[in-house]
């Protein structure tokens, strides 16, 4: 088989130059020595500038190695580590000295992707683990050689030779028989070689973490334009004005049949009137925006949104990312105007009974006051006797009574408005009021009502959903609270004004709620209730309603103890 110390001198065209086998070459030797390794690393160096292939630089380098030395065989490698730190050496150019047809098979396959050997206990290994060169002229005689395998062309002398960078060992090669042996002559002759061995293998690996990075940011934004396109929530990248790139959920969602089609469009098109500023101004941490969408069809499609600032094809740009809540807010509305029926389907009978009493004692003094003015007009007595005056306290009587079912009903009204969405100045104690004579029925057989309204500025909100949220924590308390001893119960209400924000708090001395329970007290459906005796949602609606005002709603309680809810409304609208 062929070996690279049969071979001529690379691209010289001269018959080979070898040293004598004894004592030192001539100065004509010398000179040609030096002069054909110049002129090969010239040429290797001119190759690497020009882009070729690293092994073919190293298979030359190597042919000139074994040409110049008179040596049989050998490799040009490089040193690498295992993540335990342990030094390996994978080979860029080495003889091939396969002696059987598998290993000729092995060597065809492995050595131009490079051979990996991490026997650290040989001639070579010395060479990687002390960082030093191995002169080996008697190496059946040397300790540290780790011995070769049957059939393997005989070593008669070795000469290993590391080179470094400024911080770290790179690679080494290694050369074996040359006719009498190696010596400190040969080592200072390469060490031109090794300089330019360690500068190509060098180039070779910051080339290797050059195109390593270019294919990680290759798959960096392959994987990015996967997740784009793949996204369910829609995607805007705009600028100016105008949008830059859509993915397919922002199609779905504007009702265009391709994101292509985005391209280029005005965002004053896409949105509703007003609506603009949520996608050209970024967004504070976490905190999204609702957006009306215009739909090709022309309805309206509401968005969550998020926008944030970026750099989009080198320049700034902003992307915005949305949300279709349109049905998520249809559902809400549903379990709102539902938890609403809830609460009055609880409040039925105590309201249907407030509302009886006053018209019992109405229907029977009308029918008094009926009665004693015909028999006073058929006697011609007149009214303003005695019994005239009875006539009047029993007409005083029906018309209290008419002004208490009046105000019932004015609370009913005012709990029953679902649908009003609109803000205005809300005085909190009077809805507290409105919401204490609604839940009346549910409280006077439970506990005392204490109030202690400090004086508080209106808030905005929505007068219907603060009297479902109030309402609903009044029952919740009364409910807390057994039947029958009123007198040693209590239900306490408060106001006060607290850096900038209205605090309600309603107390009340019931069961308290087990310490395991308070974590998902605001989650939707979870009720500690017997069955039949609410769905599980007032909280949760409560919680929905007050951080839909901007505010926040906070709970302490201890078994047997009681609780208390504090409700924190700002007084700006946020």
């Amino acid at each position: 088989m062929e070996r690279h110390g049969q071979r001529g001198s690379a691209g010289s065209g001269e018959p080979a130059v070898e040293a004598r086998s004894s004592g030192e070459p001539t100065a004509e030797q010398a000179l040609r020595a030096s002069n054909l390794l110049l002129q090969a690393l010239t040429e290797v160096q001119t190759g690497y500038i020009q882009g070729q292939e690293t092994h073919q630089l190293f298979d030359k380098l190597l042919s000139v190695l074994l040409k110049l030395t008179g040596s049989e065989y050998g490799f040009i490698g490089e040193v690498l580590r295992t993540p335990e730190g342990q030094p390996y050496l994978r080979t860029h150019a080495i003889t091939n000295i396969a002696w059987t047809p598998e290993l000729r098979e092995f060597y065809a396959r492995e050595a131009p992707k490079g051979m990996e050997f991490r026997n650290l206990r040989t001639l070579f290994g010395s060479v990687m683990t002390s960082g030093e060169p191995v002169v080996a002229n008697l190496p059946a005689a040397d300790p540290r050689r780790g011995g070769i395998p049957e059939g393997h062309p005989p070593l008669l002398s070795f000469l290993g030779l590391p080179f470094h960078s400024a911080t770290e060992m790179v690679g080494m090669v290694g050369i074996a028989n040359r006719p009498g042996g190696y010596d400190a002559s040969v080592i200072a002759f390469l060490q031109p070689l090794l300089a330019t061995c360690c500068a190509i293998l060098q180039g070779h690996r910051s080339e290797q973490r050059r195109r390593g990075a270019e294919e990680e940011l290759r798959r960096s934004v392959e994987s990015f334009r996967t997740l784009i396109h793949g996204s369910p929530d829609a995607i805007l990248i705009h600028r100016e004005g105008a949008v830059l790139f859509a993915n397919p959920a922002a199609a779905g969602l504007l009702g265009h049949s391709s994101h292509e089609a985005l391209r280029g469009q005005p965002l004053s098109a896409l949105v509703q009137p007003g609506h603009e500023p949520a996608l050209t101004t970024p967004s504070s941490v976490s905190a999204s925006h609702e957006v009306q969408f215009r739909h090709c069809d022309g309805r309206r499609v509401l968005g969550e949104v998020v926008t944030v600032s970026l750099l989009f094809d080198g320049q700034p740009a902003m992307v915005s990312i949305s949300r279709d809540i349109t049905e998520r807010r249809q559902v809400q509305e549903k379990l709102l105007a539902s938890e609403r029926m809830v609460s009055l389907g609880t409040l039925a009978a105590g309201v249907a009974h407030e509302i009886n009493n006053p018209l019992s004692y109405m229907l029977s003094n009308l029918r008094f006051v009926d009665d004693e003015l015909t028999a006073m007009a058929g006697s011609g007595e007149s009214l303003a006797g005695e019994r005239g005056q009875e006539v009047r306290d029993a007409l005083k009587e029906a018309l209290s009574g008419s002004t208490r079912v009046r105000d019932i009903v004015r609370d009913l009204k005012t709990f029953s408005r679902g649908n009003e969405e609109g803000r205005g100045p809300v005085d909190v104690r009077a809805v507290l009021d409105s919401c204490v004579s609604m839940a009346w029925s549910e409280i006077r057989h439970r506990a005392r009502l204490e109030k202690d309204y400090g004086e508080v500025p209106p808030v905005s909100a929505n007068e219907s959903r603060l009297g479902q949220l109030f309402l609903n924590l009044l029952v919740n308390a009364a409910q807390a609270i057994p039947h029958g001893d009123a007198k040693t119960n209590e239900i306490h209400l408060s106001t006060r004004h607290e850096d900038g924000h209205v605090v309600v708090a309603v107390r009340d001395t019931g069961m308290g709620i087990p310490s395991e329970n308070l974590g998902r007290l605001f989650d939707p459906f979870f009720t500690t209730k017997p069955v039949g005796v609410g769905t599980g949602l007032g909280l949760s609606i409560c919680h929905g309603i007050v951080t839909a005002m901007g505010g926040r709603i906070a709970v302490h309680s201890e078994p047997g103890q009681g609780t208390t809810f504090r409700v924190f409304l700002p007084l700006t609208e946020p």
